[in-house]
């Protein structure tokens, strides 16, 4: 990560910009990249589905986990009458991971819960509800190489440090409108990776070099490939005759192979990694597409997604009363894993007692 300042409050290192970046670092960036974007997928993926579980009571239903799959398809819409897909074989991978179990309403529908994720209702929330105009200044934070939770002087000694006026700011707000302006362009596709409501994947970038470091970048690998076919074509002339060269040329004749295949994958790999590129974000787009498309499904709750919605939330009820009583804690690490799996078994047997003493006096 690069970023437009110098220097940091409370980091020694040196931070630089794209344009800053070393020859050599551009050079690598050119042909090799900088890495995956979404490489905290997963992580993102799994803290915002266990929130959204967490919030409705630990029962959801396949819409409300669309958002955050990877092979969700897109939401059918008839008109008035939105339904939600039969084959819901996309929340799979989730409710593995999670340890979920589908229960089947009366009206047929099916309804994943989570008893593991049940939390009680004084437990402080995993992810903050934060608004659009909090997102925008942490992603503005994180731009400028600085925590989220950075203080309001750390902001401003920042700017101070590299001459930028703070004049006539008096807000915290003030500051960041600032610090937007001076940071460069951000060249990232306009994804709101830090909503809740569903989960958004980064596009990929070719490179993070400047736009000059990288066509630098590409004239060496022009040159590169250009010396070495002139060089093999006088090499070919001596070696028609069967010649071998003496001396520091004998050297270069002999590993002139290498010097060509190394001046080929210079040229090579750029062009076949930004076609990969290509076809990597056109997927993310559609995936983030069709995301948001389900989104905005469930913001309209028409249909059976209302319905379904509804028998969630009631079997969501019913979870936390059975759950009540100091139960809904999911584990204590104070506590062995035998001595928690043994009070469960313990706590589901007399549960099955009680339902015999019921059933026994009806």
């Amino acid at each position: 990560y690069y970023s437009r300042y110098y220097y940091s409050p409370g980091d020694s290192r040196s931070r630089r910009d794209p344009d800053e970046m070393g020859f050599l670092e551009s050079v690598f960036s050119y042909v090799f990249g900088d890495g995956d974007p979404n490489g905290d997928v997963e992580e993102r993926r799994l803290a915002l589905v266990g929130e959204v579980i967490r919030q409705n009571g630990g029962a959801v239903t396949a819409e409300q986990l669309a958002p955050f799959c990877d092979d969700a398809p897109m939401p059918l819409d008839n008109g008035e009458e939105e339904r939600a897909y039969v084959d819901e074989s996309f929340v799979l991978p989730i409710v593995t991971q999670l340890d979920g179990e589908p229960q089947v309403t009366e009206e047929g529908d099916i309804v994943y819960i989570f008893p593991e994720l049940m939390k009680t209702s004084s437990s402080k929330s995993v992810l903050p509800n934060r608004n659009s105009e909090e997102r925008r200044e942490s992603r503005i934070l994180r731009r400028a190489g600085l925590d989220e939770d950075a203080p309001t002087e750390v902001i401003k000694r920042l700017l101070m440090m590299n001459g930028i006026s703070t004049r006539g700011a008096l807000e915290r707000g003030d500051l960041v409108d600032i610090l937007e302006k001076v940071l460069p362009d951000d060249n990232s596709s306009d994804v709101d990776v830090d909503d809740p409501a569903l989960l958004m994947e980064r596009e990929y970038k070719f490179s993070l070099a400047s736009s000059i470091q990288t066509v630098l970048a590409g004239g060496l690998g022009v040159v590169n490939l250009g010396g070495a076919l002139y060089l093999g074509n006088l090499l070919g002339q001596y070696a028609l005759y069967g010649v071998r060269l003496p001396s520091y040329m004998g050297v270069v004749q002999q590993f002139f192979p290498l010097l060509l295949g190394y001046a080929v994958l210079f040229n090579a790999i750029p062009l076949v990694r930004n076609i990969w590129l290509s076809r990597q974000n056109v997927k993310i787009q559609q995936r983030n597409e069709v995301r948001q498309s389900w989104k905005s499904l469930l913001e309209r709750k028409a249909g059976s997604v209302k319905r379904k919605m509804m028998a969630a939330a009631r079997m969501g009820k019913k979870l936390k009363q059975l759950g009540s009583g100091g139960r809904d804690i999911v584990f204590d690490t104070s506590k062995d894993f035998a001595v928690v799996e043994t009070a469960k078994e313990k706590d589901d047997m007399k549960e099955f007692d009680k339902l015999l003493e019921e059933k026994a006096w009806e």
